[in-house]
């Protein structure tokens, strides 16, 4: 008989979209839950934390993927438990609370809370976790769709469950503020690498969990990305909205329609600039 285990999905708000974009997970083990992730409202996170006690099993742990606001701010509604993240995603999240926190409550009101948690616990690359008699093994992916991803993973009757956040998106538009969008496709190279046909990835935004073959979904958004801001000719500054239109509709060739593409759209007259730095300092 195989080891007990489910994965809950628990849809969360996002600034002005439905609940129809933020994932986090409540892994029921056979005595115990973990939770992935903690949402952005706070009404997002208290559903998660209800749907962890309505399982009648002791919740162990919050692992978090890394430290964006859609992520973390749940932590609010887990401030009595362990929460574990690496020393990169816990001074992100930091660096994220102070440049987004008024946004966030502009959208939000009162689904913001006032005061927010953060991870107590370190943890570092390779490091494992017994929870629930599982081991759960921490990635440190490094800079990629934020400044520091991590993976939590581990394995069940031979399959292999990787928690990726934001690293990997399932068909939708993606946040490329962040500027690591070069060091992003090593990352997808490595997991590639890394995972077989078997293995079940449960990502931050889209359909989940999704498969292997997502990866290279993800590599060609990407590139599409990064090609359309090359190819640009008009190369003046500050970077006109024509031009930053033009990226989006290169990158709409490549996903049709408008799902989280605010993602894309965010202070993108401050991404192409970086992007082109990149390009002329040799870096692919």
């Amino acid at each position: 008989m195989g080891a007990y285990l489910k994965v809950h999905d628990i849809m969360g708000k996002f600034m002005d979209l439905p609940r129809d974009h933020v994932h986090a997970y409540v892994i029921e083990l056979e005595e115990s839950v973990v939770v992935v992730d903690a949402t952005l409202a706070q009404s997002s996170a208290a559903e998660v934390r209800a749907k962890a006690e309505s399982l009648n099993k002791p919740i162990e742990a919050v692992l978090l993927t890394h430290g964006h606001p859609d992520h973390y701010t749940g932590l609010v509604k887990f401030a009595d438990l362990p929460r574990f993240a690496s020393q990169g995603c816990l001074e992100f999240a930091h660096r994220e609370d102070l440049a987004k926190a008024a946004v966030a409550k502009s959208y939000l009101g009162d689904d913001y809370p006032d005061v927010r948690v953060f991870p107590d616990q370190i943890v570092h690359d390779g490091q494992v976790l017994i929870l629930g008699g599982i081991p759960f093994t921490f990635t440190d992916l490094g800079p990629g769709e934020s400044d520091a991803d991590g993976m939590w993973s581990f394995v069940l009757d031979g399959v292999k469950h990787a928690f990726l956040g934001d690293a990997i998106a399932n068909h939708c538009h993606c946040f490329m503020r962040d500027e690591h969008a070069f060091e992003w496709l090593k990352i997808l190279d490595r997991l590639e690498r890394e995972f077989d046909p078997s293995t079940q990835i449960y990502v931050g935004h889209g359909p989940s969990p999704t498969s292997r073959e997502t990866i290279a979904w993800q590599r060609g958004y990407i590139k599409a990305f990064l090609d359309a801001v090359n190819r640009l000719e008009d190369r003046s500054l500050p970077v006109s909205r024509a031009t930053q239109e033009k990226v989006i509709a290169a990158v709409q060739k490549y996903l049709p329609g408008e799902t989280t593409l605010f993602l894309l759209d965010y202070e993108l007259e401050v991404t192409i600039p970086e992007v082109w730095k990149r390009f002329a300092s040799g870096a692919s």
